[in-house]
């Protein structure tokens, strides 16, 4: 009788530990003029320690708009959740690639050169686990923090607004139409 209390005790002893190894992480936020408080988390959880990447991308949205609780995107209309539901496929431990319909659609109006985002995690010198992503625009690599458009009320796309760092580390804004 000890040894089936003992097991259970050790698990929920240990659950702790990792979880506090366990981290998650926003990639890439998008927002729209209409509701735009409402903001779409990309997210993706990682392991602290080890800098590898758990899991697939996922997205939250923050109901900044409303009451300020979040809202997993499968909880959204269909008609909203299919363009913006990320496809993820991971590349390595530190790496992985996730995409949409949006970035399909983004990719077919020449916004990017690419309809996917490269997500990579690396230790920094002070043992510190980064994130980042990396898009392609117009044959340059950018880090990409925001993405907010122009939508109208029937969902047409009327510009793009990206935000990010460009390989230099210069802060950079581009707007397409």
């Amino acid at each position: 009788m000890k040894k089936i209390i003992i097991a259970p005790l050790l698990i929920a002893g240990l659950m702790p530990i990792y979880s506090s190894l366990a981290k998650e992480a926003t990639i890439l936020r998008v927002s729209k003029t209409l509701n735009s408080k409402n903001v779409l988390h990309y997210k993706v959880n990682y392991d602290e320690k080890t800098c590898e990447i758990n899991g697939n991308v996922y997205a939250d949205w923050k109901m900044d708009e409303e009451d300020g609780r979040w809202k997993s995107l499968k909880k959204s209309a269909g008609f909203i959740e299919k363009p913006l539901r990320p496809h993820s496929t991971i590349v390595s431990g530190s790496e992985l690639i996730f995409e949409t319909e949006s970035m399909e659609e983004l990719a077919q109006k020449r916004i990017i050169d690419q309809e996917q985002i490269l997500v990579k995690t690396t230790l920094d010198e002070n043992g510190t686990c980064r994130i980042s992503n990396e898009i392609s625009i117009k044959g340059k690599t950018y880090h990409v923090t925001r993405l907010h458009s122009k939508v109208t009320f029937f969902g047409s796309v009327k510009w793009v607004e990206i935000s990010g760092v460009d390989e230099s580390g210069k802060q950079v804004k581009m707007r397409f139409k």
